[in-house]
């Protein structure tokens, strides 16, 4: 059996607070928000998994944000159905 590495590149924790901050700017134009990312001085990076939760009959879905290594729940969100209903046609 041959197996292949992987030399896939990665991003640093700098870039990727880089690219969060970049990301906030756009949400950042819509409603006033109660803070800014700008006015927080320091970030931290966590490995995460996305887990999504749906189903072939409707269009609505759960999102679950876990830590990659502990599974602690971290976040989670609800996307509702189109104005249809969710029924998939």
């Amino acid at each position: 059996m041959v197996v292949e590495s992987c030399s896939q590149e990665f991003m640093t924790h700098a870039e990727l607070i880089a690219k969060a901050r970049e990301h906030a700017e756009i949400f950042e134009r819509g409603p006033p928000l109660p803070a800014r990312v700008a006015e927080f001085a320091s970030a931290k990076v966590r490995e995460t998994v996305l887990i999504t939760f749906g189903s072939r009959d409707r269009d609505d879905f759960i999102e679950m944000l876990l830590d990659r290594e502990t599974a602690d729940f971290i976040s989670a969100s609800y996307s509702p159905a189109s104005e249809d209903g969710g029924n998939k046609k």
